[in-house]
């Protein structure tokens, strides 16, 4: 469905958030119209990063999935931030994604297709400039745990991890598509929607975070090189799924959701996503246990790749601040939001840089970068 920019209106970047919800809200009603939906209840969701809504109608089709997995009659509409992804990675994540549930009936979102038979919609609509990209999926059903998590919890979302991972391994994504990679480059080099390169936020640290930050760097890109990019070690991941975030339970089942996030990355990395929120509690090696004990239930992990989990936890901590400093560097508004996680995430970096090097020993400045 194509539109024109209407120069007579507001344009989309000067209006309050109220105006910016209410256009989003007619470009949202423009894009059902596209999945036969000509009717329905709308309530934003989010508006930062994707603008979502749930939406609740009758006109699609029933899912074949199990009773329990998806809430009938409910979808997940998502206009996707301009400049974060491209089609194609879209397009790659939601092929993935349908796949997942017709050949292994996996518990993650079901993406329904345009009338047309395209999983992404592009769409222009007067008062938002240049064209943007949607997707429609199925709610899925669930609760988040991330205020009261459990060992048990971490168990069972090792299971689901190594399904998924056992998933990507045996699974050909097509040809031409392409999407993220948590490699090297992309985790300390590349620009994951800061508006600036990682590999320029470097210069923004402050003497001794640079020190142990180059410190972990140095030893991840040891072990890839070590590793290569082999289906044993590397594949398509969630790349953020952790009890705090994009894991729900239903009746003690986990399902996984919002793969946005998503690419090709180390099997080991995504482990240590899941312990992120979990890694300074004093139950740490508990939960650590747990999520490894549920994940070998359904997929071996070799020991010298379990091993390495706490280096790409770390790694991971690395990634998030370079991505956070950026961020906060071009838009010094948000530093208030975002400096205390940016000082507990730099300690726990200095921390292991210690535990495992010879960096020097004074207490670390995590107060600023």
């Amino acid at each position: 469905m194509q539109g024109v920019f209407n120069r007579d209106m507001k344009p989309f970047d000067e209006l309050t958030r109220l105006g910016r919800i209410r256009r989003m809200r007619q470009l949202a009603t423009a894009a059902l119209m596209n999945y036969g939906v000509d009717e329905a209840h709308i309530d934003l969701v989010r508006q930062a990063g994707n603008t979502l809504f749930r939406v609740k109608t009758s006109n699609l089709p029933r899912s074949e999935a199990p009773d329990g997995l998806f809430e009938e009659g409910q979808y997940l509409l998502r206009v996707h931030e301009p400049g974060y992804q491209e089609p194609e990675a879209i397009e790659l994540e939601l092929t993935w994604l349908a796949a997942m549930r017709r050949e292994a009936d996996l518990p993650v979102p079901e993406p329904i297709k345009t009338l047309d038979g395209q999983w992404v919609l592009s769409i222009n609509v007067p008062g938002i400039q240049g064209t943007r990209y949607c997707s429609l999926l199925r709610w899925i059903k669930g609760r988040s745990v991330k205020n009261h998590f459990q060992p048990h919890h971490l168990r069972a979302q090792g299971r689901l991890m190594a399904r998924l991972h056992n998933f990507s391994i045996q699974w050909q994504p097509p040809a031409g598509f392409c999407k993220r990679k948590f490699d090297w480059d992309g985790l300390f080099q590349s620009d994951v929607g800061s508006g600036m390169a990682n590999a320029e936020a470097w210069a923004l640290l402050s003497p001794l975070h640079r020190e142990a930050f180059s410190f972990v760097a140095e030893r991840i890109r040891d072990v890839m090189n070590d590793w290569g990019q082999g289906l044993d070690v590397f594949g398509l991941i969630h790349g953020d799924l952790g009890v705090d975030a994009n894991l729900f339970f239903w009746h003690g089942e986990p399902r996984a959701i919002d793969f946005d996030d998503s690419g090709f990355g180390y099997w080991a990395f995504d482990l240590a996503v899941a312990l992120d929120t979990c890694r300074d509690d004093p139950a740490y090696p508990c939960y650590r246990e747990a999520l490894l004990n549920g994940y070998a239930e359904f997929r071996s992990m070799p020991e010298k790749q379990a091993e390495q989990v706490e280096l790409f936890l770390a790694g991971l901590q690395v990634y998030w601040n370079l991505w956070a400093i950026g961020g906060t560097h071009l838009y010094p508004s948000l530093l208030q939001e975002y400096n205390d996680l940016i000082a507990r995430k730099a300690e726990f970096v200095v921390r292991y840089a210690r535990q495992r090097g010879d960096l020097n020993k004074t207490p670390p400045n995590t107060g600023s970068t």
